[in-house]
């Protein structure tokens, strides 16, 4: 359940309020390659590939992960459930060390300023969370121009490493080939 209360804190791309049964279509501003989902939601890319189907299947928070080349965006759906309030704005002025990294994670503002310790503590939680997923010989590094995975066995796991990661990383989740 906390895991849960973390990734709900996460801020997604696009938060959605939907209901069962209900087949949506959601304009995106952004083209994306493909699309992969976690919890009671099936969810297409159409022709276009900047347009989502949406189809909730049961009650819960559920995620569309859509893939373009260097960004991983996220679309969350809460079904027949309400939308978490807003969380506190952090104390810290910049993810500075644990506790900063801590505080934004619960509550990502658009603009944040990294030290180097916020920025290792946001590599160990990508690392911690690539473990959990089962994927400890996949290596996280951070740049300035996004996340380098190393030690993927193919696309699929790749993606999966991405999703795997999502929660730890602050702000928007860019892909450094």
């Amino acid at each position: 359940m906390i895991l849960l209360a973390l990734l709900v804190a996460v801020p997604a791309d696009l938060r959605l309020s939907l209901h069962s049964g209900e087949h949506r279509i959601e304009k995106i501003d952004w083209r994306a390659e493909s699309v992969e989902t976690e919890g009671p939601l099936h969810a297409e890319l159409l022709p276009s590939r900047n347009e989502l189907l949406l189809e909730p299947n049961g009650k819960g928070v559920a995620r569309a992960f859509v893939f373009s080349r260097r960004e991983v965006r996220v679309v969350e759906a809460f079904i027949d459930t309400p939308l978490p309030p807003p969380a506190e704005k952090p104390s810290c002025a910049a993810v500075t060390n644990a506790a900063c990294y801590a505080q934004f994670r619960a509550a990502p503002q658009p603009r944040m300023v990294f030290e180097l310790e916020g920025l290792q503590m946001e590599a160990r939680a990508a690392q911690d969370e690539l473990a959990k997923a089962g994927l400890p010989h996949i290596d996280v590094a951070i740049s300035a121009w996004g996340v380098k995975l190393k030690g993927a066995k193919d696309e699929a796991e790749r993606r999966r490493a991405l999703r795997a990661i999502w929660p730890a990383i602050l702000g928007p989740l860019r892909v450094d080939e």
